[in-house]
């Protein structure tokens, strides 16, 4: 078969394209053609269908003036490029089924109607709360929101809900409303939940849930093992913390646990946003037992946290899966997870790491202190980790619920 795969990027962004690529290889293996259909940019990998990619979307770069927030207010909402182009691309290649991941803001929804126009059947995974959040995130200046409810999606605005501002939060809202007022989304076939508390947040609230189908995502173990054969590069002994460095993923919590964790060392991978911040907290408090590495990449993450006794994830956010836990505990590594999102149905309390309440400081260093003095349950917890999440996201098992719905379009 042709089958279609949408994304915002065709490079590594994140955990979203994490999931792309496997998926991409994926369908590869078993025989299928692979069609990208993505926004153009110069970290892109090689595509001989990159010519139909739409022009980069780069929000930081807007020029100034009502004009060119205008244009590109509109290319966010509803892409006519993206449809012109998929529209040649469609006249190219007879498309059996087209998989879509992150489009809204850039590719977006539009182009549902385009494939539906041509009964190609569609699938969606769904990484983000978009649809039902204008902010993406249900964060509203730092703490959970839910206000947006039943469609309310103007709470947004009034509560400066996206980055804190008018205008960015009206540009959110009103994506929302045009959306389903266009009612694009009736258009897919089945949104696929990497996670049952995805699956039940969008059950929860109403969306299309004859359509949402719970199936966890598939993995590549390749990597993680021969980072696994790596023997050990020194005797150094830490923890790590790897993520973006936003407020969302709780960094700084982490940072003030680490204060009352004075002689154990922790190594924080990634950068964001909050890095300045949190390099002068620091300094501030002295925190001679933290080191910040920056953005590393895959392969170098993997060995860093190879080489720790156990990974932190402070998400403060109703983190959809997670793919640096994923890794973490194929690497027979236990973890300190926060109790939200769906990280209690990776990490189960007491058998493959700990859960702390989000945020709670206090308690996330009681946990570290424990478990970094207990050699033997890091052991046995980080070898239950290895065996539960090969289990949960199993690319066979990913690939035989991608069939049986394939079958059925």
């Amino acid at each position: 078969m042709n089958i279609l795969v949408v994304n915002w990027t065709w490079y590594p962004s994140g955990g979203d394209w994490t999931y792309v690529e496997n998926v991409t290889n994926l369908y590869k293996q078993h025989g299928h053609n692979v069609i990208p259909f993505s926004m153009k940019d110069d970290r892109n990998y090689p595509s001989a269908y990159a010519d139909y990619f739409i022009e980069n979307i780069d929000y930081k770069k807007v020029k100034p003036g009502l004009a060119a927030g205008i244009k590109v207010v509109t290319k966010s909402i509803y892409s006519t490029e993206a449809q012109k182009n998929l529209e040649r691309l469609l006249a190219t290649v007879k498309i059996d089924f087209a998989h879509i991941n992150v489009i809204h803001h850039y590719i977006t929804p539009t182009i549902l109607k385009i494939l539906k126009q041509r009964n190609i059947p569609i699938i969606w995974t769904l990484h983000e709360y978009t649809p039902i959040c204008p902010e993406s995130t249900f964060i509203s200046h730092g703490k959970i929101c839910e206000r947006c409810y039943g469609g309310a999606f103007y709470n947004c605005v009034t509560h400066t809900c996206k980055k804190g501002s008018y205008l960015a939060s009206t540009v959110a809202a009103l994506e929302n409303y045009v959306h389903n007022y266009l009612d694009y989304y009736a258009y897919v076939d089945h949104y696929l939940c990497p996670s049952v508390f995805l699956y039940e947040k969008f059950k929860a609230f109403n969306f299309h849930t004859d359509k949402l189908v719970q199936l966890y995502h598939g993995y590549n173990y390749a990597e993680i093992d021969a980072a696994l054969a790596v023997p050990k590069t020194n005797d150094e002994k830490y923890i790590v913390f790897v993520g973006r460095l936003e407020k969302i993923k709780g960094a700084h919590t982490v940072l003030k646990a680490m204060l009352m964790c004075p002689d154990i060392k922790l190594k924080i991978v990634g950068d964001g946003t909050q890095e300045n911040e949190l390099q002068k907290f620091k300094e501030a408090h002295n925190l001679k037992n933290v080191t910040f590495l920056g953005k590393q990449n895959k392969q170098q993450t993997l060995q860093i946290i190879n080489d720790a006794q156990f990974l932190i994830c402070a998400s403060e956010w109703y983190e959809v899966l997670g793919f640096t836990v994923v890794e973490a505990m194929a690497l027979k590594k236990p973890v300190i997870g926060s109790a939200i999102g769906a990280i209690p149905e990776m990490v189960i309390n007491n058998n493959t790491g700990f859960l702390f309440e989000p945020g709670n400081a206090q308690q996330l260093a009681g946990l570290i202190t424990s478990l970094y003095n207990a050699p033997d349950k890091i052991a046995e917890m980080g070898k239950n980790a290895r065996h539960h999440i090969t289990g949960l996201i199993n690319t066979e098992k990913h690939f035989e619920g991608l069939q049986k719905l394939i079958v059925g379009l």
